[in-house]
Formats: C-alpha cells, structure tokens, sequence
C-alpha cells in the first residue's frame, strides 16, 4: 500500500479536541490526490482531456481518533478498476501511536463533463485507460 503522511490541523478538530469527523473524507481525498500525482496521473490531466472521476460511494469505519497536532498517515490503494468504476481502500494511522484510526472505501465513476453519466474511457481514452489499469494493486481484479 501507498502511504501519504502529514498532521492534523487544529480547524480540522471539534469542540471535543478530536477530528471531526467529515475531515476524514478529505483527507483519503487529499491523498487519493497526491497519490495520483506520484503515479505521474495528475488529476489536472483527467480535466484536460475532458474526464472527470467523481466518488458515488464511501464508507467509513472509525476505529479511534486523532487530535491536534497528531502525525497521521493515509495507506491506500486502488484495488479494481474496470474502465468505468475505480475502487479505493484506506486505512488512516496515527503515527505516534501506531493505532488504526480508520478504515474506508471509495468508488469513483470515469465521465465527461457534457452529461456527468458513467462513461467507460476504454474506448475513449485508451491511453489513460491502460495507465490507470497499470496502477490497480491486484492483478486478479483487472
């Protein structure tokens, strides 16, 4: 798994000194992000070509917290993709700790900006398509 590391802000916590809940979604956001960055499939690139992945689904399973000012990394990995559908698993860490913060899953559709419905980019996008089909972690969901 791809690990992407940073800290807790202080705006991201509640009245309770924790993080609130919703950051969590942005942070496999932010790493989802720079993951693909890393993997030289900057997001910027989707829109050039006229493509766009939003998320359709999420599920998260908060195990512990973390606090201001903690260090915490996001291990992530894109495990299936089918042309049409990325899928995603993370698993968000405090690193001073070691504890399993959080457990999460996200689907990301591929579409175009004209009609926003689920678009398989096999065709249209063969290029991409092959790259990211590079990039999923198991060859068995291919």
């Amino acid at each position: 798994m791809w690990s992407f590391k940073r800290q807790v802000n202080y705006y991201e916590t509640d009245r309770m000194g924790v993080v609130h809940h919703s950051n969590y979604l942005r942070y496999l956001e932010e790493a989802r992000y720079v993951w693909m960055e890393e993997m030289n499939l900057p997001y910027p690139e989707f829109e050039r070509q006229g493509v766009i992945i939003p998320c359709t689904k999420a599920e998260e399973s908060f195990l512990s917290f973390l606090r201001y000012g903690d260090d915490f990394s996001v291990h992530m990995e894109m495990y299936k993709f089918t042309g049409l559908r990325m899928h995603f698993r993370y698993e968000v860490y405090n690193e001073m700790t070691g504890e399993l913060c959080l457990k999460a899953e996200t689907v990301h559709y591929t579409t175009t900006r004209e009609d926003y419905k689920p678009t398989s980019i096999k065709r249209s996008h063969p290029e991409l398509f092959e790259k990211i089909l590079s990039l999923v972690s198991d060859t068995r969901s291919k």
